[in-house]
């Protein structure tokens, strides 16, 4: 018996350890649409996050705009003040860059759409591929896999693991590929714009890459964690509820309530 509770309790750390995929791998289960709606979803996020650096050029050259009224002129001897209208002239510059304004408005929220409706599109086709051979890998199982793992947990990991791994390669990639582009073409206009300023932005930029990625761990290890505890948390209420007559009549109530992997 002792043998026996020693392998049972290898096997399951076995079971525990995690095997770390690529990142390509986890879109393996896309065919060639998917891969299409993943094509032009990225293009459209390069697209969308271009477009405020771009927004920030016209936003410049506005402002600049207000400082040059207000700059000296020259006229010839023979000019007409009469002529001079410096608030028609500022008006129609500042139409101009508004006319500016709503076209990159207008690309940028059909760019938008298009980024976030294709990776969701591309995201559910996926998922609904994982939830059939997830589904059809634990009826292929012997007797032995059962006795292991935990079948109340089944439904659990069938909804909610597979809810994080559909946010994981849904409109969040296109979301990683709109803050690259933001960030090299922010990059790119400001060593054209102000090198100087640019250079001193970037000093500081290791430090906040040092945050970013530090946060990122600490998420990812808090995401392992609450997967893991709703899982137990729906295996005890799916339990429950399954049996809840049996509870019932035996007036076990309470002490499912008090159970330490209650859901809350």
């Amino acid at each position: 018996d002792f043998e026996l509770g020693i392998s049972s309790k290898q096997k399951r750390k076995k079971t525990k350890t995690v095997k770390m995929i690529g990142v390509l791998t986890l879109f393996r289960y896309s065919d060639w649409q998917d891969k299409l709606f993943m094509s032009l979803g990225t293009i459209m996020a390069i697209a969308h996050g271009s477009g405020l650096p771009l927004m920030m050029i016209v936003f410049g050259e506005m402002t600049d705009k207000f400082v040059d009224t207000a700059g000296n002129f020259s006229f010839p001897v023979n000019f007409s003040l009469s002529l001079l209208n410096p608030g028609k002239i500022l008006e129609e510059e500042m139409t101009r860059y508004a006319y500016y304004y709503s076209g990159l408005g207008a690309g940028v929220l059909v760019a938008a759409y298009i980024q976030v409706s294709f990776w969701t599109l591309a995201a559910g086709r996926q998922i609904r591929k994982i939830r059939q051979k997830f589904f059809h890998a634990i009826l292929r199982q012997e007797i032995g896999w059962f006795d292991i793992n935990d079948t109340t947990e089944l439904n659990t990991r069938l909804t909610d693991d597979i809810s994080k791994i559909s946010e994981g390669i849904g409109d969040k990639v296109g979301m990683f590929f709109q803050a690259v582009a933001t960030f090299f073409a922010g990059f790119i206009v400001g060593f054209i714009r102000g090198w100087k300023l640019t250079l001193v932005i970037m000093a500081i930029s290791p430090i906040l890459g040092l945050s970013a990625a530090v946060w990122a761990k600490i998420l990812s290890a808090f995401s392992d964690k609450e997967l893991a505890a709703y899982a137990k948390a729906g295996a005890v209420a799916e339990e429950a509820l399954g049996a809840i007559r049996t509870v019932i009549a035996f007036g076990g109530q309470n002490k499912e309530l008090e159970s330490p992997h209650r859901p809350h």
